[in-house]
């Protein structure tokens, strides 16, 4: 079972994946993003990368410098897939677990090994594949997945996200 979860920023789609991960335990394995904010002015200064085994690392502020930017945030793509490929691997043996990815953004897509193994877990059919795409295609790897045979895609919103998680509870186990 595939299940991708949509919507716009803000909405609450790494909320719901961090409430799936807490309720799967040990049968999740992957990654989601958070922001991070200065401590003083609470603005927000980058992202970081936290693994399911308890990893974090910051792989996108606006202090990087780096050729990969999206908006003012320069992307460290090799912090990131020191952090999120070995785990993406281990998931393509470790059928049994709910394999997370949040997200399937634009600066996680500067990594070319990290699109190849996000396509190959999805067209695993052994694979449960719990992830979030951005409502807009940035990418066609983002088009592929959204046509994936018997994925299911939520959109979710202020008005259908209570509860949800219970119901991707209910598609991936």
């Amino acid at each position: 079972m595939k299940v991708f979860i949509t919507g716009m920023p803000g909405v609450g789609k790494t909320t719901l994946v961090r409430r799936v991960v807490e309720k799967l335990g040990d049968r999740a394995i992957g990654f989601w993003t958070e922001e991070v904010r200065d401590k003083k002015t609470r603005r927000r200064v980058g992202f970081k990368v936290v693994t399911t085994n308890g990893k974090e690392t910051l792989f996108a502020s606006k202090r990087f410098t780096s050729k990969k930017l999206v908006g003012s945030y320069g992307v460290n793509v090799k912090r990131f897939e020191e952090t999120v490929l070995p785990l993406l691997r281990r998931a393509l043996k470790e059928t049994d677990k709910v394999v997370v990815v949040d997200e399937v953004g634009k600066m996680e897509l500067f990594s070319k090994e990290f699109r190849e193994l996000v396509r190959e877990l999805a067209h695993n059919p052994r694979v449960k594949l719990l992830a979030t795409l951005p409502v807009r295609d940035v990418h066609p790897l983002v088009r592929e997945l959204r046509r994936l045979p018997g994925a299911v895609i939520i959109e979710l919103n202020r008005e259908n996200r209570e509860g949800m998680d219970e119901e991707v509870l209910k598609l991936l186990t």
